[in-house]
């Protein structure tokens, strides 16, 4: 089974480097011929200020060739994908299609089979990757999942080069501007070199913050468990005669799903406005994400509608919104609206609200505040603007692979769960893991990567457990000899098992030394202090207080305060002293719902 972090490493391990758009072409054509059974891979482009679609890349039977071919927005297969941002498969094009749709296939002599599908920045649609075969074949659904992934991926590298060309592009005409320019580019960097939603966010309000002298700033994005799969459009517009809203308009919030049935509906019959004042985006459900630069008295508030506040009433969903407050102004004016929300307790005199969103989506807000009154040109309004749209595709493409992940933690989590099946304890065991092992890893300040592994590492630390004979796993009293001898095999087991699974590979170690003690005498080698990986550490610790809080097929659950006191006992001989002190803090705060 192909495993998409493979893919991904193909695609990219060669274009970090490169600086081309051919390069990044026949990268994207050479992975999808690898990856998919293909006779011929092309890329075609969308030109968006002639609405003409060009073949960039033409790959066949390993070789790149020279094809000057051209369509227009609609027209043909390729063309309707890129129009519509919707995948297409047929696996005998001469059935599939009326003589007119395959007149336009002609370029593409012999060819019977055919995947095409959209190349997406964000929401945006950049052109189709497509893939023929001179046979009649039916395309999987995996082979169609691997072909968006690796258009997605190629989107993200196509859309990173023409925003560093466009930074560059802006550096040669605007020199007096080199500031501006030396934060476009860092940013525009940032999306191709991060997708850690975290380091995103903490870079771009940094630059933001630097840029406009602004003191605080606060980041509230779209809580998508409450609003998925809803767009902020405002209205759509129809002059096509026949349309059944020809003449009318549509409201966002009313329809928030539409799609034209009109496939050639001509680009000048359709009028997307953006959204000003809309009741369904002023009601969207945000979420705190992080605070910058506030008092520790600042007590924030962790959801938010627009709505509910009047001093927010004028924030746009479209362009920067900026407010001016004054000390003595208490009932506000038009130009100063009153702040009957927590932000009222907020020193400010400056307030610049920044929306982060693609063509289609709502993402979230960027709140700045000044505590001094700063004026800002037009220009310096659209450059902040142009910020914020590289910032919203950074944040897209971040939640796009952290949605990935989260398929591959789901993974995890079955297989976790069909080793737990065959052991009463151990059937909430991993989910409780998880959540102490996250909880002491935050507590010690460890990085993004760290905390995931950790994630990974602690569902996964007892899947050698599934090598062990039920009889000693859930045998009601104690074990013999040769029964322990028996049950510590489990670390090795797991480990060899993991490490053959590309994308868990990297935590095979974590699991195989999860037994190990800080002072040398664990199973299965005797490792001691840090040369045992940071990760087992941790669960070394969490799996004990869970083992001596939960009940055991030999004996009852501890009291937590029994079990906190034996992990400190133990702290320095079986545990790292600095995890130990981690965990007490994380449980003294509340962590895992204990208390003491």
């Amino acid at each position: 089974m192909v495993e998409y972090p493979d893919i991904a490493y193909f695609l990219s391990k060669d274009l970090i480097s490169k600086n081309s758009r051919e390069e990044i072409y026949e990268k994207i054509s050479i992975t999808a011929s690898k990856f998919i059974k293909s006779d011929i891979v092309t890329i075609f482009m969308l030109n968006e200020d002639t609405e003409k679609i060009n073949c960039v890349n033409y790959y066949h039977d390993g070789k790149f060739i020279k094809k000057d071919l051209e369509i227009l927005l609609g027209e043909g297969l390729i063309g309707s994908v890129i129009e519509n941002g919707e995948s297409l498969v047929s696996s005998n094009l001469k059935t599939d299609l009326s003589d007119i749709y395959y007149e336009l296939e002609k370029q593409f002599t012999g060819m019977l089979s055919m995947l095409s599908v959209p190349i997406y920045a964000g929401s945006l649609v950049l052109g189709a990757l497509n893939i023929y075969g001179k046979e009649i074949y039916e395309f999987s659904e995996e082979e169609v999942k691997i072909a968006k992934f690796i258009a997605m991926l190629g989107g993200i590298f196509i859309y990173s080069l023409t925003l560093y060309e466009n930074a560059n592009l802006l550096y040669l005409r605007q020199k007096e501007e080199s500031r501006k320019i030396s934060d476009l580019l860092e940013i525009s960097k940032l999306v191709s070199s991060s997708l850690d939603l975290t380091s995103i966010i903490d870079y771009s309000i940094k630059r933001l913050m630097n840029y406009t002298k602004t003191d605080s700033a606060l980041v509230y994005l779209k809580d998508n468990n409450k609003d998925a799969n809803k767009f902020c459009y405002e209205f759509f517009n129809c002059n096509m005669t026949g349309c059944s809203i020809y003449g009318g308009s549509i409201n966002c919030y009313n329809i928030t799903e539409f799609s034209c049935p009109f496939v050639k509906c001509p680009p000048e019959n359709k009028i997307l406005q953006k959204c000003n004042d809309c009741d369904f985006f002023k009601n969207i459900s945000l979420k705190l994400f992080n605070a910058y630069g506030m008092d520790a008295s600042f007590s924030g508030r962790d959801t938010l509608k627009l709505n509910d506040c009047k001093c927010l009433k004028t924030v746009s969903s479209d362009y920067p919104t900026i407010n001016y407050y004054e000390e003595d102004s208490v009932s506000g004016s038009d130009k100063n609206p009153p702040c009957d929300c927590f932000l009222k307790d907020i020193s400010k005199k400056t307030f610049i609200a920044i929306p982060l969103k693609t063509d289609k989506d709502f993402l979230g807000l960027i709140f700045l505040l000044g505590k001094t009154k700063t004026e800002y040109s037009m220009e310096t309004i659209d450059f902040i603007a142009n910020i914020s749209s590289i910032i919203s595709v950074a944040v897209y493409n971040a939640q796009t692979l952290n949605y990935i992940e989260e398929e591959h933690f789901e993974t995890i989590s079955s297989i976790s769960e069909a080793i737990e099946a065959r052991d009463t304890y151990t059937r909430t065991h991993g989910d409780r893991l998880i959540d102490y092992g996250v909880m002491v890893a935050k507590e010690l300040g460890l990085s993004h990567n760290e905390i995931k592994n950790i994630r990974y590492a602690a569902a996964m630390h007892d899947v050698g457990k599934i090598g062990i004979k039920d009889s000693i796993l859930n045998k009601q009293g104690k074990l013999t000899d040769e029964e322990y001898e028996e049950i510590k095999k489990h670390p090795e087991i797991g480990y060899n098992m993991l490490k053959k699974i590309k994308f868990l590979s990297h935590i095979a170690n974590d699991v195989l030394h999860h037994q190990e003690r800080y002072d040398g005498k664990g199973y299965p080698f005797g490792l001691s202090g840090e040369d045992i990986p940071i990760a087992s550490r941790i669960i070394a610790v969490v799996d004990t207080f869970d083992a001596m809080t939960t009940d055991r097929p030999y004996r009852k659950a501890l009291p937590v305060e029994t079990a906190l006191e034996e992990i400190k006992k133990n702290s320095g001989t079986q545990f790292d002293p600095k995890v130990v002190e981690a965990f007490l803090k994380a449980v003294k705060s509340g962590g895992g719902g204990y208390h003491y």
